[in-house]
């Protein structure tokens, strides 16, 4: 027997809401009014989904009793149909929501939660690779038509320049994206998972960073004639003129010279620190590094004050504020040191090897490296002596380059008992 339907009149449901009492109005058909307050009501409607009860809202009290009875006849002829159309509306929703929630809207929203126990340079730098190796090719594309293909194919762009370092990192940062991305439930699986098998991080070296470089003794003589010959002669900046003189003299991580400000450095006692924040390692585990300078060294920056315009010891307009490492590897491959053979980060190779070759010992190589050796209680102890050893050894070496270059005899290395076991 069909159920009796249209119970209700338009004056009814009117009156009832000017009365505000709360109260259920049965139009029938499954079709109800319910009340809570005054003009305040829903219209809401039961029926059945596969012999599973359902109840609809089909509006407020601005909705009209003729205007609910289409709505709920609507809704009848659905559910008979087998169609669930709230969870149609849903997949729609969510389904607009997911084309227009890009990859570079949730990489920024990982952004946001990863840098809280960053550092600045960590930061910057991982902004940085965002901004150049992955945003530009998928960072408005929406996540949800994203795949495994699409991430890989960033990935291999610096891969086939031969940049398998960037690759890998560029090959992190999609990964900790997308394992965001699934975390917060924007897709159903991690789609860059195992991305960073394909990049694999490039083996290095027990002492120094995977980069190229050129250590013979002949090669180094040839690079450093030719830096001199192109500062010389006017093709760069002071600044990069200073920095290129200076790397083969001091082997620094490139990224902690070229952040330094003239706070740091005491020419009158010809010392450098490298503050802890500028040095790699582990936030909380990293400590100040004090570089002795060698007179050669002390020269280039004395010669590089006269040209001081803020803070900065290697200005630049940039967004970085001071010189890029890409800026100065360029400028020696202007200078005529082949790309691929030589870059910045190789004079910390060129002092690792030559330095040991001609008789540092490997205590004295590891410290000018800024890695750490020996136990914790040999670090701490006697620095005033150590400094003594080291300013030695950077003079030693900073003459030792000079020889190199003018093709003279290497200095002899005279460490005393004192310096070597203190």
């Amino acid at each position: 027997m069909a159920r009796i339907e249209n119970l209700l009149t338009a004056k009814q449901v009117e009156a009832a809401l000017r009365k505000g009492i709360p109260v259920q109005l049965n139009d029938g058909g499954g079709l109800y009014l319910s009340i809570t307050e005054k003009n305040k009501g829903t219209w809401f409607m039961r029926g059945r989904l596969n012999g599973v009860a359902k109840r609809r809202v089909l509006g407020d009290e601005k909705v009209s009793l003729a205007e609910a009875r289409l709505l709920r006849n609507e809704e009848k002829k659905a559910l008979k149909s087998g169609i669930d159309t709230v969870a149609e509306k849903k997949a729609a929703l969510k389904k607009v929501e997911e084309e227009g929630r890009t990859f570079g809207m949730i990489s920024e929203e990982w952004l946001n939660f990863w840098k809280n126990d960053k550092d600045d340079k960590t930061i910057k730098s991982t902004i940085g690779r965002l901004e150049k190796h992955i945003l530009p090719y998928i960072g408005k594309k929406p996540y949800s038509s994203l795949d495994f293909s699409d991430l890989k194919s960033v990935c291999f762009i610096p891969a086939k320049s031969e940049h398998r370092e960037m690759a890998n990192r560029v090959a992190t940062i999609i990964c900790q994206i997308c394992r965001f991305a699934k975390i917060n439930g924007y897709h159903k699986y991690n789609i860059a998972e195992d991305l960073t098998v394909l990049f694999p991080k490039p083996k290095k070296d027990v002492n120094f960073e995977g980069f190229p470089a050129i250590t013979d003794r002949d090669g180094v003589a040839e690079m450093l004639r030719k830096i001199d010959k192109f500062v010389n002669a006017g093709r760069c900046s002071p600044y990069t003129g200073a920095a290129l003189q200076l790397f083969p003299l001091i082997p620094l991580r490139a990224s902690s010279m070229l952040m330094a400000k003239w706070e740091d450095i005491n020419l009158e006692e010809a010392i450098w620190r490298i503050p802890a924040e500028n040095m790699k390692g582990t936030i909380g585990q990293r400590r100040d590094f004090i570089i002795p300078l060698s007179s050669q060294s002390r020269a280039i920056l004395q010669n590089l004050q006269d040209f001081r315009i803020n803070n900065r010891v290697f200005p630049s307009g940039g967004k970085l504020g001071h010189l890029s490492v890409e800026g100065i590897n360029n400028a020696m491959h202007r200078a005529g040191i082949p790309k691929g053979k030589m870059c910045i980060h190789g004079w910390r190779k060129v002092w690792g090897s030559l330095a040991r070759e001609y008789g540092l010992p490997d205590k004295i190589v590891e410290r000018g490296l800024a890695h750490s050796s020996g136990s914790s209680v040999e670090q701490a102890y006697n620095r005033a002596q150590y400094r003594e050893l080291m300013r030695y050894s950077f003079q030693w070496w900073a003459d030792l380059l000079d020889a190199l270059r003018l093709d003279q005899d290497i200095p002899q290395l005279d460490l005393s008992s004192e310096m070597l076991f203190s």
